[in-house]
């Protein structure tokens, strides 16, 4: 019997110490977050449609990402192509964090610094793998609209550059004519605009 007592009592403590290491809360931390003077591509992992997501890393992870299924909190700036951003957030672990969106959210506590990095205009020869499949994709920095203020979309190239993994959705390349069903390998000029800023 008292073999018993002690198996109940195991278990009872157990489940107590399990509960109070649930509840106790996100975790946060300051941290610095800079937002890139370029855009990458891509969607959210509920839409098919790509568009073009801002690229950021934080003061504790320097890896460059898409900023998409990511809760931002209080981020009330007009984000200028060209032009690079270090803000001041918390950056929060979620305990329970909404289905389908990252675990981590960051909190807004101020702008530390806003400064154009691409200054002059650059021309760079590339290589592209162009994939015989299109994606529906809609600009962003600016947008652009329909007649009926509608958002336009575009079938879009599917692209990378030759090497890489990133891949991009291109509604046109001037010179090319792009026929669905085939693949291509592109030698191109990748031509940047300072001001105003384009690709």
């Amino acid at each position: 019997m008292s073999k018993l007592k002690l198996l109940v009592s195991i278990i009872v403590l157990s489940v107590l110490l399990f509960s109070c290491l649930n509840e106790e809360g996100d975790r946060e931390r300051i941290v610095e977050m800079t937002i890139y003077p370029e855009t990458g591509y891509g969607g959210s992992l509920m839409s098919d449609v790509w568009t073009q997501p801002l690229l950021f890393s934080d003061s504790e992870d320097n890896q460059k990402r898409n900023l998409t299924d990511i809760i931002m909190e209080d981020f009330d700036f007009n984000y200028e192509r060209g032009y690079e951003y270090l803000f001041k957030v918390k950056k929060i672990w979620m305990q329970d964090p909404p289905q389908d969106v990252s675990s981590v959210k960051y909190v807004f506590i101020e702008l530390l610094n806003k400064e154009k990095v691409i200054l002059a205009d650059s021309e760079k020869d590339i290589e592209l793998f162009v994939s015989s499949e299109t994606v529906k994709f809609t600009p962003k920095y600016p947008y652009e609209f329909e007649d009926d203020e509608t958002l336009k979309f575009y079938d879009a190239m599917l692209v990378k550059e030759t090497g890489t993994d990133s891949w991009m959705a291109l509604p046109k390349i001037e010179g090319f004519d792009f026929e669905k069903g085939y693949e291509y390998a592109l030698d191109v000029k990748k031509i940047t605009q300072a001001e105003p800023y384009s690709v």
